[in-house]
């Protein structure tokens, strides 16, 4: 299955690459404003981001209408998140800091 994949020029995590799993595989890693189209096998059931100890929640491929996904961080859109969550997020949030945008 061919999927299109997006990560937008967020300030946070600039010069850091977010890695992309299917099934628990790593596939490919997924830098700073890039767009690219990757084949992944027919069979896989989820896909999620990683970026170092956090990840984002896993997504089914079964929910995939269009075939393309934003990999992105989950609260870099506010600035006050930024400057005071940005621990929160790396801690206890961790499994919530990336975001996979169908």
């Amino acid at each position: 299955m061919k999927l299109w994949i997006y990560r937008p020029t967020q300030l946070l995590d600039a010069v850091r690459d977010y890695k992309l799993y299917a099934d628990g595989e790593f596939i490919t890693y997924v830098k700073r404003g890039q767009r690219f189209v990757i084949d992944v096998p027919d069979h896989t059931q989820t896909l999620q981001a990683k970026l170092s100890w956090c990840s984002s929640q896993p997504i089914y491929t079964k929910d995939l209408s269009h075939g393309a996904v934003t990999v992105k961080n989950a609260f870099s859109h506010n600035p006050l998140l930024v400057l005071f969550g940005s621990t929160l997020f790396a801690t206890f949030g961790r499994k919530h800091y990336l975001k996979l945008v169908i």
